[in-house]
């Protein structure tokens, strides 16, 4: 039994559980209707020659030919000539051995997680480049399509067998050698062709949408500018607007510990899906933090304050700040991570580098102009229009991506 999906641009069939034999043929779970011969097996030096990349000396660096480093194949979703950052001079004789030219697949050579190690990418620009000493070239020796080439290697039965050949310690590695043994099913060039195709125009889509996204945030923050730098009204200090708070977990009323994030405020830590290592034990000293909170965490004089609209606990070394009833709940959380307010910590803010940090007792006494609550409660509600806006779209790219990941689990072996 055989069931169709219509796509906006191909039909995909997708074979039913119950075809038998099915289980032990070499078929991906998804393929369009003209294709039923199966995909065949090959290691990675049957399509590429491997090499490792050029180590410029420092003064090379900064005009010449461009130079592919990791970043321009992790952070691209394809590595064109102009999205490379880095320039390099080198001679003609390093140009002929480090070139890099159109359908060329980079892999990643080293990484601090095991699971990121040897994620490749692929050059897809007609004028050539050289790639750089933490990355590996594939060379094309043999007829592929190399979009399809860098969408099987993001399969999830590609990034098992290649994690399987990285090792290290504090950092994992996959060398050349490894690499060619990687043994993957590929299937012919003219489904090769319509997958990439397909692929392509889902990535194409993903890239739009984070643009919209980009440009969503730039106009709120705008917006959030614009709106703070017009107010009219009471000038007060910060001292006469909120109270320190320093109401401990003595009686570990709470478990939920929080961190300080710019953009989301203060989040649970469990939601930022970092390991954050700390003494469970000395909860009982750790800050009550109540919904409506604001927070002075260590990072505060380059990422502004965190407001809290949850429940739950921090470290002793933040300061609770509990806004008195001159202020609409959340008013001022939108202006405490601005660029305006970020800029005026500089005056209160002591220390080098890392070791930085705002003298809360000065910054008490300095001075803001705060509206009616009217207003206040209409700049809220305006900026709030955007954060939805941003949500829902944000949403959109989240399935989006689960989209893509799907097809990369049903399309490939």
């Amino acid at each position: 039994m055989i069931t169709t999906i219509n796509n906006k641009h191909n039909k995909l069939n997708v074979p039913n559980s119950t075809d038998k034999g099915n289980a032990i043929r070499n078929l991906p779970n998804l393929r369009f209707p003209e294709f039923r011969e199966e995909w065949e097996e090959h290691e990675l030096s049957e399509y590429l020659d491997f090499k490792n990349g050029l180590n410029p000396k420092p003064n090379q660096f900064g005009k010449g030919i461009k130079f592919i480093s990791v970043m321009d194949i992790l952070n691209n979703a394809v590595i064109t000539y102009d999205c490379i950052r880095a320039s390099v001079s080198v001679s003609e004789e390093d140009m002929s051995a480090f070139s890099v030219q159109k359908g060329d697949i980079l892999f990643q050579r080293s990484s601090e997680t095991l699971e990121d190690v040897g994620r490749a990418n692929v050059y897809v620009d007609d004028i050539p480049a050289v790639f750089g000493g933490f990355v590996i070239r594939g060379k094309q020796k043999t007829n592929y399509n190399p979009l399809f080439f860098k969408y099987l290697l993001s399969s999830p039965l590609a990034r098992k067998r290649i994690i399987r050949m990285g090792a290290g310690a504090q950092h994992f590695n996959i060398g050349q050698e490894g690499l060619s043994k990687v043994k993957l099913p590929f299937a012919c060039i003219d489904e090769q062709n319509k997958i990439a195709k397909i692929l392509y125009l889902l990535d194409k889509r993903i890239s739009l949408q984070n643009k919209i996204i980009e440009d969503l945030k730039k106009l709120k923050s705008a917006i959030i500018e614009k709106l703070y730098s017009e107010i009219q009204g009471k000038e007060y200090s910060y001292r006469q607007l909120f109270e320190i708070i320093n109401e401990r977990n003595n009686r570990l009323e709470f478990s939920n510990v929080l961190s300080a994030s710019q953009e989301r405020g203060m989040v649970s830590r469990e939601d930022l899906n970092l390991d954050i290592k700390f003494e469970r034990s000395n909860i009982n000293t750790y800050k009550i933090v109540r919904n409506g909170d604001y927070v002075i965490h260590l990072r505060s004089f380059q990422g502004g304050f965190a407001f809290s609209n949850i429940v739950g606990v921090c470290s002793p070394a933040y300061t609770i700040m509990r806004p008195k009833d001159l202020l609409e709940y959340g008013y001022l959380s939108y202006y405490f991570t601005s660029r305006q307010f970020i800029k005026s910590l500089v005056i209160v803010t002591y220390g080098i580098r890392d070791g930085r940090s705002i003298n809360v007792d000065e910054w008490l006494d300095m001075k803001i102009v705060i509206p009616t609550k009217e207003r206040q409660r209409h700049i809220v509600r305006t900026i709030k229009v955007f954060e939805n806006r941003i949500e829902n779209e944000e949403m959109y790219a989240s399935c989006l991506l689960k989209q893509k990941q799907h097809l990369l689990r049903q399309m490939f072996i």
